[in-house]
């Protein structure tokens, strides 16, 4: 299996992607004001949150789409790792569309906050795993298990995410 992954580029650590994401995660909680924003700052922020969980959910969901087509042998390894790579950047621009919305819609409850930062921090781990299975022709069982792991903690983290923002936005 080959997949092309673009230009050569010195991967960077992961050391720093986890450091954005907590960073990020840390800034949005300190600057977020203890009450959600009003009229229109707060219909525009919602409406960027929503789109942005369309875009960075969507993105998810569709790789993990490929990965069950894969364990019914309708689709190839590649197939899922070329997916992945193109959804590489919707995932975060979601990821990060959801975070700056977040700043004008108040702080998030703790459930949803962790939930949050979980999806971030495994986004980073999901990449470090998707370079590795690239980079072994045939992956073992063990670094498929821990992309299963990583699958379903990315699909806990956003399903968690989402339902407690639709509880929190009732009252």
């Amino acid at each position: 299996m080959v997949v092309i992954t673009g230009r050569h580029r010195r991967p960077t650590s992961p050391v720093w992607g986890v450091a954005a994401v907590v960073l990020c995660w840390l800034a949005v909680l300190a600057a977020a004001p203890r009450r959600p924003t009003e009229g229109v700052v707060h219909d525009v922020a919602l409406f960027v949150h929503l789109g942005s969980m369309t875009v960075g959910f969507g993105a998810v969901l569709l790789v993990d789409w490929f990965g069950l087509r894969w364990l019914a042998r309708r689709a190839t390894l590649a197939d899922v790792l070329r997916t992945a790579q193109g959804a590489h950047f919707p995932t975060w621009a979601g990821f990060a569309g959801l975070l700056v919305s977040g700043l004008f819609l108040g702080v998030p409850a703790g459930p949803k906050a962790i939930a949050v930062l979980v999806v971030g921090l495994n986004g980073i781990y999901a990449g470090i795993l998707m370079s590795e299975l690239t980079r072994h022709p045939t992956p073992s069982t063990a670094l498929l298990a821990r992309a299963a792991a990583a699958t379903l903690i990315s699909q806990l983290a956003w399903w968690t995410a989402v339902v407690l923002g639709y509880l929190n936005s009732r009252g």
